[in-house]
């Protein structure tokens, strides 16, 4: 909840950190300071959708902005900004921004930009893999290996017999080397790099990544498809009188029959979340879903209003309409996406490397020359047990380890780094790279805590946005502190609500019912006539059978299952139609509205109850501070 109300907050901060530079015209005061237009409406134009009034009115816009100023205000004089609780919350959104800000440079930039080029274009590629450790440093003969098998492969023997024959993929003996579909990310980065520079049929020299080297055969490449809207219809497995395959496929004989596809969704599909909206589901690409059954069958749907044949997952049974396909975002709207992934993906030490030789041009760097030989001469066999202790401090050189300007890290504290990372690695490669790797990772960690420290005084947009976070933090502390924790904690004051507001918690009215339906009333009349005389509705002919649908269901009176003018009464109804198909109802029991109990609706009343303390706490803010409007200047800015 505080990231999300951190993240609502900085909506109102957008504008507002640069006010001492600006020179506009002021709106309005809070005691001694002054707030102008032009920040004013920088931040109402990227709100605006915040205001309650269908005509988004600036004045309306205004008391928020007013109400969130106050505040701050007071949280400010309130010192909650010197609690080490809220220094150490601000100290990780700090690092956060920091972290996140450094990562976005014109490295990151040039790989986004190939990254968003290669969503574009899906590849397909098989590939026979040699296995050989990460760190393996002798590697010729099994180098020789792939290449002897790449000839084979050239001199018109069979790929999925060779990769069956010689690839140490677990995965070979049921794909035969294949590797299906995939774009940017799906692949490490080395195996797909080669996989997009090479054309189709191409095979590529050995190409080595952490797994070891592949020999890799491009087999397609087509334009992505981006993302698809679908609608569907489902039937649970035991929600049902009838069978649900039963059931499914007399919904599917209705939309052969030419019935509207959303019409029936509205009517049939126990998915109680789409159903009442006609069976629309949100857009997906391909990995979108939950099940890669429904996928494979919504994808395979060609054109705008296909549906398949009735398909079961493990959800039910489902039948599945191709609304809209939409193309590839553009870079502007995948672009943050794509920088998470850059993180998280073998791209990153690449990105890593390019990052810190950026940041290296700030500064004056020096590594003891005589720091790797040392190290080395340190290990012992200790270490690959995860046993090695590094010296005493009485013992270590009292040189400095790295220099960053006027900053030094010494010979302990990287001691102390290696210390930690023996108990991190896995197969032990040998000490040499062991040092090597350290003294890269160590350098590139302290590097960046370091630049992090002169951030603030480096990039005035990075102060900025620091400011933008730290109120939104405090924004956080004084909403808890003054609202939501004291009515939260107050039981007595809750249940005193409660019991003065009894009406307010009420259950929603419910029938349990059974539910005929069918295309034609004839058939209903038969239903009907059937049931008044207790007759088994299964023993009727099986020409109504087959067209008529029966449910057995509990239902809100606000369900879009019902009519809206339904008799509310217990037995049977009259014929209605409603969604495009006759109903009749046989009503067994109405569970009529109750008050719900004080723990089931607990947390509607401390909802309550903090919207109403929040109004009161800005009616005492509005008369502790002088807030002042230029009533002319507002005027202005409404017209």
């Amino acid at each position: 909840m505080k990231q999300f109300f951190v993240f609502y907050a900085l909506i109102f901060f957008c504008a507002i950190n640069s006010f001492a530079q600006q020179n506009e015209q002021i709106l309005f005061t809070i005691d001694s300071e002054s707030y102008t237009v032009d920040s004013f409406l920088d931040s109402y134009q990227k709100n605006i959708e915040l205001v309650e009034n269908d005509d988004n009115s600036i004045s309306d816009y205004l008391e928020l902005y007013v109400n969130f100023r106050l505040k701050l205000k007071a949280a400010y004089d309130q010192k909650l900004d010197t609690l080490p609780e809220f220094q150490k919350e601000y100290q990780n959104y700090f690092k956060q921004i920091a972290d996140n800000y450094i990562s976005n440079g014109e490295v990151t930039e040039k790989m986004i930009a190939e990254t968003y080029e290669r969503y574009k274009t899906e590849v397909r590629a098989r590939h026979i893999l040699f296995k050989i450790s990460e760190h393996e440093e002798d590697t010729i003969q099994i180098y020789k290996k792939a290449k002897s098998v790449k000839k084979r492969i050239e001199n018109g023997e069979d790929f999925e017999k060779l990769a069956k024959e010689f690839s140490e993929d677990p995965s070979v003996k049921v794909n035969g080397g294949d590797m299906n579909w995939f774009n940017a990310f799906k692949m490490v980065y080395p195996f797909e790099n080669a996989t997009y520079n090479l054309e189709v049929d191409e095979i590529s020299e050995p190409v080595r990544t952490q797994f070891g080297y592949h020999i890799i055969q491009k087999t397609g490449e087509r334009k992505s498809r981006g993302e698809i809207s679908t609608a569907h219809i489902l039937v649970f497995e035991n929600d049902s009188l009838s069978d649900p395959k039963s059931l499914i496929d007399k919904i599917y004989k209705k939309l052969e029959s030419g019935e509207d596809f959303h019409e029936l969704a509205k009517q049939y599909s126990h998915d109680t979340n789409t159903g009442k909206t006609g069976g629309y589901i949100p857009a997906f690409k391909v990995g979108g879903l939950n099940s890669k059954t429904f996928e494979n069958k919504a994808f395979a749907l060609q054109n705008p209003g296909d549906y398949t044949e009735p398909f079961k997952t493990k959800f039910g049974w489902h039948i599945a309409k191709l609304i809209e396909v939409k193309p590839l975002e553009p870079l502007a709207e995948v672009e943050r996406e794509i920088r998470r992934q850059l993180k998280t993906s073998s791209r990153s030490k690449l990105l890593n490397s390019r990052i810190q030789s950026n940041i290296e041009k700030n500064y004056d760097i020096e590594i003891n020359p005589n720091a790797r030989n040392y190290f080395l001469n340190q290990l012992d066999d200790s270490f690959k047990k995860g046993k090695w202790k590094f010296l005493t401090e009485s013992n270590i050189p009292e040189e400095y380890f790295l220099k960053i300007d006027d900053y030094q890290v010494g010979f302990q504290e990287f001691g102390e780094y290696l210390q930690k990372k023996q108990r991190m690695l896995g197969k032990m490669p040998n000490f040499e790279v062991i040092v090597d790797e350290s003294i890269d990772e160590f350098v590139y960690k302290e590097l960046i805590d370091y630049h992090k420290t002169q951030l603030m005084d480096l990039d005035e947009s990075f102060a900025k946005k620091i400011m933008e976070y730290k109120n939104g933090i405090l924004i956080f502390d004084f909403m808890k502190k003054n609202v939501w924790q004291p009515i939260s904690e107050d039981s007595l004051k809750q249940k005193e609500y409660y019991e003065n507001h009894r009406e307010e918690f009420k259950s929603d009215a419910k029938i349990k019912t059974l539910i005929v339906t069918s295309s034609e009333r004839s058939n209903l009349r038969k239903v009907k006539k059937a049931l008044k005389n207790n007759q088994d509705i299964t023993e009727l002919n099986d020409e109504i059978l087959e067209n008529i649908i029966q449910e057995n269901l509990t239902l809100k009176l606000n369900s879009s299952k019902l009519p809206e003018d339904l008799k509310l009464k217990t037995g049977l109804s009259k014929i209605y139609k409603h969604n495009k198909q006759f109903l009749l109802l046989n009503i067994e029991e109405i569970l009529p509205s109750k008050i719900l109990e004080f723990e089931k609706v607990k947390g509607k009343v401390i909802n309550q109850l903090q919207t109403e303390r929040e109004k009161e706490l800005i009616e005492n803010l509005r008369n502790q501070y002088n807030v002042e409007v230029n009533e002319e200047v507002l005027k202005q800015i409404e017209q």
